[in-house]
């Protein structure tokens, strides 16, 4: 993951919980400047961070990729925006380029590039990126899917309205030895009688008791004893109830 910052920590959560299962067992973070390289470990994979102090546009960048990422051995790689400059996707093209003279005449690994401008995406065409992600895509796909669905329609409008919210709840007792698909299938309504939708699990709580580490859908099997509490979706005005923490609330 080239580019990388603490801002996407949450990213590398999410990669550790999804590559386990294809067998990739290690993630390197190459950040920006000047840094020692660390090594710790996500849910059982490996994660260096190391930096690169040379800039992407340099000659001595693609040797710097070989030496220190080995990115010829790479399976993939994340090319993110890269942070304090006025044209980041020019200089995810300029780390692209210098990906694909790393290689030289090996195929390399596949390539994604997160891009900050959707027009910006032809700048790519000839480096050897397998795909270019807009952000604004997911929004602008649940626009469209609504405008042919009202069911999506009614939905959005809820969450923008506020009269859907997401919240933690606490664990009931009898669930604590179950798995996540235990809780989807037996919890159907909070204590104020409201419907509800449990979305996903928090894995742990911040200073001010907040839930922190929150993997939505994290998976049937996922064991509930390894959870502070459950992330639920509650249709309704908002209301604190006991045995429900805040959470976060989306909508108006």
């Amino acid at each position: 993951m080239l580019h990388w910052s603490p801002a996407s920590a949450g990213l590398i959560d999410e990669l550790a919980r999804t590559i386990t299962s294809v067998g990739v067992n290690r993630i390197t973070c190459v950040r920006d400047g000047n840094a020692p390289l660390t090594t710790h470990h996500v849910q059982g994979v490996e994660v260096r961070t190391l930096a690169i102090d040379v800039k992407p546009g340099s000659d001595a960048y693609p040797g710097r990729l070989v030496s220190d990422v080995d990115i010829v051995a790479a399976r993939s790689v994340i090319v993110l925006p890269r942070a304090g400059v006025d044209e980041p996707d020019s200089a995810s093209r300029l780390t692209c380029a210098a990906i694909r003279r790393a290689c030289g005449d090996e195929v390399g690994p596949n390539v994604l590039v997160e891009i900050e401008d959707p027009e910006a995406a032809f700048e790519f065409v000839g480096l050897g990126v397998s795909n270019v992600f807009y952000p604004g895509h997911l929004r602008a796909a649940l626009l469209g899917q609504a405008c042919v669905d009202l069911g999506v329609f009614q939905f959005i409008v809820g969450l923008l309205s506020g009269r859907h919210h997401v919240r933690s709840l606490a664990i009931p007792e009898d669930l604590r030895a179950g798995s996540f698909a235990d809780a989807a299938l037996t919890l159907e309504c909070d204590s104020a009688g409201r419907a509800m939708t449990v979305i996903g699990v928090a894995k742990g709580r911040g200073e001010g008791g907040q839930p922190i580490d929150v993997v939505v859908n994290p998976g049937p099997r996922t064991r509930l004893s390894e959870c502070v509490c459950l992330m639920v979706l509650v249709s309704g005005d908002e209301q604190d109830q006991a045995g429900e923490q805040p959470g976060m609330q989306v909508g108006a």
